[in-house]
This record gives C-alpha cells, structure tokens and sequence, in this order.
C-alpha cells in the first residue's frame, strides 16, 4: 500500500510513527501534488486537503477518527499582509499552490466573515498580502515576517464555531472493507493518540530552523488529528459554503467507512 505523506510539520508526529510499522511505502510531497496522485491512482492512500474529497467523492472512502485540523489558532495557514484586513478591499492577494483547501476557505472568510473583495495574484513580489501554508507560513508565524497576520484556523472558528478540518486521511475506494484499509485505521487511531503522550521525545528526531524547541512543541499541542461529530459538522458547513461560492458543484456524500 502506498501512502502519501506531506512533507509539513503538523503531520511529522504521525508519520514517525507510522513508518515504524514497516509494511507501507511512502511518497511525499505538498497537499496539492498528493492530490493530484491520489486522484491519478499514484498513491492508494494520502492525507489529503478535504476539498479533494469534496471535488472527487466517489473515488474516495473517508478514513475515519482522524484528519488535520484545528479548533481555533492553527499557526500554519495564514493571511500576511501589509495591510488590515479592512483595508484590503481590491487589493491583490498571492495565492499558494501548495493546497486547495486553504485557498477555498480564505475565499470564503473574505466574502462571509471579513466582507472584503479582493482580486487574487499568483504574483508573490507586487501583492498587497499573500496566503501560506505549511511549514512557511509557521516560519512567518513565529519570526513576524509581517505585519498582520491573519490566521485562518482561529477565524473559521470565530466564523463557524467548529473546527476546521484542513486534512482527510482518504483512501481509493477499491481498498473499501479491504483488512489491509482496516489495519491501516486501526494502527493510525493507535497512532493518533500515542504521538501525544510524548511529543518532547520526538524533538530528539526532528528539528527546524528558524523555530525554537517550544515553538514546535507549541504548534504540535495545537494541531488536532480528530474527527468527530463537530469537526463532521465543520467539514458539512465548509462544503455548503464551498459550493455556495462555485468552488464545488455539489455537496459531497460524506463515505466514513472502512
């Protein structure tokens, strides 16, 4: 089986873990790229931004009981900007190609929540603010590379009041009441709440310039790999608004099975 793993900070304590197990292969890349080799069949598994599955349901099962997400500050999907935000009104915003689902949500906190138009650039040099993700944008975060930072995690929750889920761990479909798919929910539910019982060990393993020990230890405490009945609810709100916007045609069957 193979599984596609980002190569971001926020999933490292998961896939130290996971690749102990010895019986999966690996491919890393951006969320967008492992998007597109799930989609292409490259890769059997992947945790992959949620409008994927929104956008390709029937290719895919939902893993269940775990994601990426956030319930509140999530530090590493930010708007950063040399303006306010109320200032921004047809500005031109720097979008990132690394992830559908952050570009999605940012659309939709502009129109539904900051009320602001904007245009989008992929211009980064001649933007008035720029959206990142990743390991980039926690770099920005922590070294106040700008002067506004606006984090989208901590809107979304001010917005909705859920959870935002920025990943799914999805899987082809042929792999459906397959044990190998069994097998690989369990480990990762195992997983899911080993890696926070003692996620200072894993400094031991990992490190990342420009961040401070605390400052990782900080942003892991804050990521959240559930997937519960209100992070579900997040998910459904995101989808409606997604669609409301024209970024989905319709909403998705939400397939939580293995």
């Amino acid at each position: 089986m193979k599984i596609g793993e980002i190569r971001y900070a926020n999933v490292y304590p998961i896939f130290y873990y996971l690749k102990k197990i010895k019986e999966y292969d690996f491919v890393r890349g951006t969320p967008s790229f492992l998007n597109k080799m799930i989609r292409e069949r490259g890769v059997d598994v992947g945790v992959c931004s949620s409008i994927e599955y929104a956008r390709n349901p029937r290719k895919y099962i939902i893993i269940p009981d775990i994601s990426i997400s956030s319930a509140g500050d999530v530090k590493s999907v930010c708007l950063f900007s040399s303006k306010k935000i109320d200032k921004l009104e047809n500005a031109t915003v720097f979008l990132t190609e690394e992830s559908g689902t952050s570009v999605v949500l940012l659309k939709i906190l502009l129109k539904y929540y900051f009320n602001v138009k904007v245009s989008f650039t992929n211009d980064f040099d001649n933007s008035d603010a720029v959206l990142l993700i990743g390991d980039k944008a926690l770099f920005s975060y922590y070294n106040n590379d700008y002067k506004y930072v606006y984090d989208l995690g901590f809107h979304w929750f001010q917005f909705s009041g859920y959870p935002f889920v920025f990943a799914l761990w999805i899987a082809d479909s042929k792999w459906e009441g397959t044990e190998d798919i069994k097998r690989l929910h369990k480990n990762l539910v195992n997983i899911k709440v080993d890696s926070q019982k003692n996620l200072a060990a894993l400094l031991e393993e990992y490190s990342f310039k420009g961040l401070t020990s605390y400052q990782i230890l900080d942003y892991w405490d804050i990521i959240n790999y559930n997937l519960t009945e209100k992070h579900i609810c997040g998910l459904i709100k995101f989808y409606k608004l997604a669609r409301e916007i024209g970024e989905i045609k319709k909403f998705p069957p939400l397939n939580l099975s293995v």
